[in-house]
């Protein structure tokens, strides 16, 4: 609030604030009906965070995919919602078309995969059992 000590600048300003998107959520972008997604966001990033190691052990660049993926996956919740209580498919002059919101789905998806890409959290390949271990199990069934 200006004219305080250590405050500065006009009320609701989100400059220096610490968790930026969720004070931007809980103040302007969502409606008091849709304030359950923040807690679900949090969760999220939470999730993320204790992947990287904590946000101690998190890089810059990494807190920044972590939030673009919470952003997307909050995104992606709020379509979600708004097709199930409106539906998936509207009609509009005699056409069936997607609804607006779910009809973006897919690009949501996409950034979050990307940020998650980004973080190293991709698809992480098997291990692939040798010749020699194969064939001593097979050796080991067959000879029960």
């Amino acid at each position: 609030m200006s004219g305080r000590r250590g405050r500065s600048g006009p009320p609701n300003n989100l400059n220096a604030a610490k968790h930026g998107l969720t004070s931007w959520l809980r103040r302007r972008a969502l409606p008091r009906h849709k304030q359950h997604i923040v807690r679900l966001v949090q969760e999220y990033r939470g999730g993320l965070l204790s992947c990287k190691g904590g946000a101690d052990a998190a890089t810059e660049v990494e807190r920044a995919l972590i939030e673009n993926a919470s952003r997307a996956y909050g995104a992606c919740l709020l379509v979600l919602e708004e097709a199930a209580v409106r539906g998936l498919v509207h009609s509009f002059n005699g056409t069936w078309d997607l609804s607006p919101g779910f009809a973006r789905l897919a690009g949501f998806l996409n950034s979050e995969r990307a940020a998650l890409l980004g973080l190293g959290l991709g698809r992480r390949a098997k291990d692939v059992a040798t010749l020699d271990a194969l064939l001593g199990e097979g050796a080991g069934e067959s000879g029960a």
